[in-house]
């Protein structure tokens, strides 16, 4: 059987299901002209993110990693009216940027941007969850201590989602991308699979979505 081309099926699926509003394709727009990097979602990503949060019922989400907004704007739109994203961004300058964005796209209501160092941000904010959802998307060799902290704090039954999961096909092929962010990776996606905490999988859209249910 012949395999179809990647792109050609990713090209399919952001037809479908990808569908970008004019504020999330300025809030791509706005994140190249303000320099930062171009390392947002995709919009498959986003839409995936919003069926499995509006899947398990979650009102109050973290984000590790905020960058210009975009996937916080995918997320807070998966969220109900009285709703709560609370976003963690060690750049200022992003959270700045961030900010607007979320002004912009109608969801500043229902989010909240913690600046600091990640690690630092969500040590304080055990006390306020447990929480319904986590999606990590921040420096990958703190991967495996996000994972951490997200099991202790959601609640059962609640998800967890991290972005590149695939490292670009580095997780197969360690020459692609050698040294401690992968390892750190590996070690995020091996707990993914064997923690009798969690029922996960890594979904391959993208760089691949890895989600975890708390079942135990």
């Amino acid at each position: 059987m012949t395999v179809p081309n990647p792109e050609l099926i990713e090209s399919y699926l952001r037809q479908l299901f990808g569908e970008e509003d004019d504020a999330l394709i300025e809030i791509r727009s706005n994140t190249m002209d303000q320099g930062l990097p171009q390392i947002n979602i995709t919009p498959e990503d986003g839409r995936l993110i919003q069926f499995l949060l509006r899947a398990c019922g979650a009102r109050r989400v973290v984000e590790i990693g905020t960058l210009a907004g975009y996937s916080g704007t995918w997320i807070a739109r998966a969220l109900p009216e009285d709703g709560r994203l609370i976003t963690v961004e060690r750049d200022p300058y992003h959270a700045e940027i961030a900010q607007e964005s979320f002004d912009r796209s109608g969801v500043a209501a229902r989010v909240e941007i913690r600046v600091g160092a990640a690690l630092e941000v969500l040590e304080t904010l055990s006390a306020e969850g447990p929480f319904d959802g986590v999606f990590i998307d921040a420096n990958k060799g703190d991967y495996p201590r996000y994972l951490d902290w997200a099991v202790e704090n959601v609640r059962m039954g609640g998800i967890i989602l991290g972005h590149n999961a695939l490292w670009g096909g580095a997780v197969v092929d360690y020459g692609l991308r050698p040294g401690t962010d992968l390892d750190a990776l590996l070690a995020f996606n091996r707990q993914i699979a064997n923690d009798p905490r969690l029922l996960g999988m890594i979904i391959p859209l993208g760089d691949g979505l890895a989600a975890a249910l708390r079942v135990g």
